[in-house]
Order: C-alpha cells, then structure tokens, then sequence
C-alpha cells in the first residue's frame, strides 16, 4: 500500500466535520476549568487565546466563553472555513507577546515540537500560559471487555497500515512522543515556570499502535525537570462515552479518514462484526475511557523584540469573538 505521509486525510468539501467531532471524545468543563485555574493563579488575563490545530474550531468555542477573543489556526484554510460561531471574521497574525493563553489539542506530536514550543512562547505575553493536550487510544473501562479492547487493538493497527513504513518518518517522532505521554515535550527553564504534567488512565497506552506493530525501536524520552510537578490519576470515568459497536466504527472512520479498497472493506466490516459480538451486540453499549495527557506552562517573561507585524504559527486563522 502506499504511503499516506503527505496527504491531510481532513481535506476537502466530502469531510464531514460534525460527525468527527460527535465520535470523538469531548473534554469536560472541568477540565477547562483546570486549565483557567492554572491561568489565573499564575498571573494570566482572559482577553485573547489562541488555538493552535484548531480544526472546525469546536476546541475554540468553548475557550471563548472564557476569554474576551478567540483566535482559531491551521495549517488548512478549509478547516478554518468549517469553523463555527458568531462574528468569525479571517484574521492575519497577532503580534509578539500579546496572547493570554495558547491552546494545542491533538496536534503537538505532529509539530516539530522545539520550534512549536519557542514560537508559542514568543506569542504568549509574561504569565501567558501554554496548555497542550493529547488523548489516546480508547480502553474500554470494563475488564470483563478485554477481547474487545483486543479487537479494537487489531482494527486499529489495520486502519494504520496506510502509513507503514513509519521509520524515519514525522509518524516515528510522534509514535514515540505517545509513548512518552508527551514527556519529551520540553520547556527551557529560562523561558517557562509553573510546569504542570497531568495524566489520566496513564496505565493504559497512549500510542494508538501496539509496540509490536511499528517497525522502529520503542523508547521513553524524557524532557521532565526536577522543577515540574507531574499529577497521575486513574479515572474510568474520565471523558467517558457509553459506545456502542457504530460509535467505535465511527471513531475509527473519522480518526483515519481515507477511502478504503472492496478487499479492505470487507475486512474492516468483518472485524467490526467480531467486535459488535464482543461488545453484547449492535445496540449494546459499553463505557469506553481514554488516556489523556495535559500539559501546562506558564511564560516567564519577554524573551526579546519581535516584529509588531506578528508572528504565525500556521496560516490560516479566524478570529472568534
């Protein structure tokens, strides 16, 4: 099969963004409601967040109920046309240090994550905060539903077989930054304070892929200072859906969206049926969990004069407000 490395599966008027996001786990108030706290006892205003990978912008939505404006970015100016809410208006960059908080879902291990880093923090004003986060591979929170998981496990190392090989690919640097819960994410003491590492579920893998199913060399990197405080929780009911066999189905179409050959789709539908068994039947639902990694760092101070014209971290951007 050939690779699929360069091509942005999320392209294009045929994607349906609505049902990607209602197969998809949704962060809880709560959870925004961590990162505000973080926000505001470090120092940090509620004027302008940016939201980096934002997608169809649902991620920006719920920030812009907390800050006076959102800005919303992309690589793809499709994606940012699919963003919804009030008063959207296309924005050009914003100048340096003049972002409150910056916001990175799902995207960081795609990123060249040192550049990524240094950028966000030529963006954020002095006690700005950078909150990235990741989740995982979905376990089911049931241990009675283990040939389940096994049986997902296998539809999704199948569903990934587009991008094999990964060796020496953007796919192998984000692969093992999974593994690590994104501890290899680093943020210089001279820049960053406050380092916050949260995990749910860190019992369960991250990585979307078994270590057996990849064709590089498995390994743990670390970035981690003395200074930071890692919280660990184990929390079944952390962004839980109750899926049943069409919600996991779905999960899986719209994660890897490509179109899959008669010979492929049969197999896929045949794994699937295994799994409907699996899981009690069609309608049956089961509570599915995630493992979920948070980051959170706040900005020391200025780092140096940038051009008032602004720094961009991707090229399309709308503004929310």
């Amino acid at each position: 099969m050939g690779s699929q490395t360069a091509t942005n599966f999320f392209e294009g008027a045929g994607f349906d963004w609505e049902s990607y996001i209602t197969h998809r786990p949704a962060p809880t108030s709560d959870f925004y409601q961590l990162i505000y706290d973080h926000h505001r006892a470090h120092g940090g205003e509620f004027n302008l967040a940016h939201d980096i990978g934002t997608g169809p912008g649902n991620i920006a939505q719920q920030i812009g109920k907390a800050f006076k404006k959102v800005h919303a970015s992309e690589p793809s100016a499709y994606h940012t046309s699919q963003c919804r809410g009030e008063d959207i208006s296309t924005q050009g960059g914003h100048a340096a240090e003049s972002v409150d908080l910056i916001t990175v879902a799902q995207c960081i291990p795609l990123m060249n994550v040192d550049q990524a880093i240094s950028g966000f923090g030529k963006l954020l004003k002095t006690n700005g905060t950078l909150a990235i986060w990741f989740y995982g591979r979905p376990a089911f929170a049931d241990p009675k539903q283990r040939e389940s998981q096994l049986i997902i496990n296998r539809i999704l190392s199948k569903a990934w077989d587009r991008v094999r090989p990964m060796k020496g690919t953007g796919f192998e640097r984000a692969k093992i930054m999974l593994c690590a819960f994104l501890d290899n994410v680093a943020f210089p003491e001279g820049e960053w304070k406050q380092v916050r590492r949260l995990k749910w579920n860190h019992d369960k893998p991250m990585m979307f892929l078994e270590n057996d199913d990849v064709d590089f060399d498995i390994r743990w990197d670390s970035a981690v200072r003395e200074d930071e405080l890692e919280e660990k929780m184990i929390d079944r009911g952390f962004w839980a859906v109750d899926a049943d066999v069409g919600w996991m189905r779905g999960f899986v179409d719209y994660a890897l969206p490509w179109e899959n050959k008669d010979e492929e789709k049969a197999q896929f539908d045949g794994l699937f049926k295994e799994l409907e068994r699996a899981m009690g039947g069609k309608e049956k639902k089961q509570k599915v969990t995630w493992p979920v990694a948070l980051l959170l760092a706040t900005k020391k101070w200025a780092v140096g004069n940038y051009s008032a014209l602004g720094i961009t971290i991707f090229g399309n951007e709308k503004s929310v407000g």
